[in-house]
């Protein structure tokens, strides 16, 4: 953590001084990156039980290179945020591209190496899908701002991850735990919009503007289509969990009652 920490802080400096940027925007920034630091590293450590491979659970000796890659991921928001605030006022396309499209291809890395190299672990299971929250979210405030996404994408978007939640919310209740669910589809829904964001920031060229605005509107339709599916997917697995919750605890307490002797007996 401390590591992405002093990457983060210091490439963020490095671009402050080599554009002559000016103002309060580097504490504004330290607080907000130093903050989601240590909020991971807290979750991190409430979550140590979770360190571990799956389906054999072989303890972690270390963080592996997937959970880094994603741990990236999710500590290059603030950095992502304030270059998209910074430049309104600077020329960073060309740095801001490069550093969100890295940000966002470490979301199909981290999958591919953990499978390749046999490291899926649990807590990058719950990592995974924090990272890809809180990337899109920020991101998609931002673009939604700047006039790069449209509104009804948005509001697509905020669909998608408000059943996510609310998803997820209901198992912990009913069920008292949860666990993160990736399918091929939601992760394809995930993929798909940052790729179209990674697209988008070329908007941001004046030359080509009104060009890649025109098909980046056009690609909108085709990742429409595919977070709707994986919406209605989501719908499908919520209740495939829903009904196995029900059978536990169906067989839980039919396994109480037969250990209850009936009154009278000893």
């Amino acid at each position: 953590m401390l590591g992405l920490l002093v990457f983060h802080t210091g490439f963020f400096l490095f671009i402050v001084h080599r554009y002559d940027i000016s103002g309060s925007v580097v504490p504004r920034f330290v607080i907000s990156t130093v903050s989601i630091h240590l909020l991971l590293l807290a979750f991190l450590l409430f979550m140590r039980r979770k360190f571990y491979i799956i389906p054999s659970s072989h303890r972690l000796v270390h963080v592996n290179i997937a959970n880094l890659l994603t741990m990236y991921r999710l500590t290059a928001t603030p950095t992502i945020l304030f270059l998209l605030i910074l430049n309104q006022n600077y020329s960073l396309v060309s740095i801001l591209l490069v550093f969100t499209s890295a940000a966002f291809l470490t979301d199909l890395l981290d999958g591919v190496i953990s499978r390749a190299t046999g490291q899926t672990t649990r807590i990058g299971q719950y990592l995974d899908s924090m990272a890809d929250y809180a990337v899109l979210i920020v991101v998609s405030i931002a673009f939604v701002y700047y006039g790069l996404i449209s509104r009804w994408f948005f509001a697509l978007v905020l669909a998608r991850l408000l059943t996510q939640f609310t998803a997820q919310g209901f198992l912990l209740i009913y069920q008292g735990h949860v666990r993160p669910i990736a399918s091929p589809l939601g992760k394809a829904s995930i993929f798909v919009t940052m790729t179209l964001y990674a697209f988008a920031i070329l908007s941001l060229v004046e030359r080509i503007r009104s060009f890649s605005l025109a098909v980046t509107q056009v690609f909108e339709i085709g990742a429409a289509g595919v977070i709707v599916v994986s919406i209605v997917e989501k719908g499908f697995i919520l209740y495939g969990e829903i009904q196995r919750a029900r059978r536990r605890k169906m067989f839980a307490r039919r396994a109480r009652q037969a250990e209850v002797p009936p009154t009278g007996e000893q």
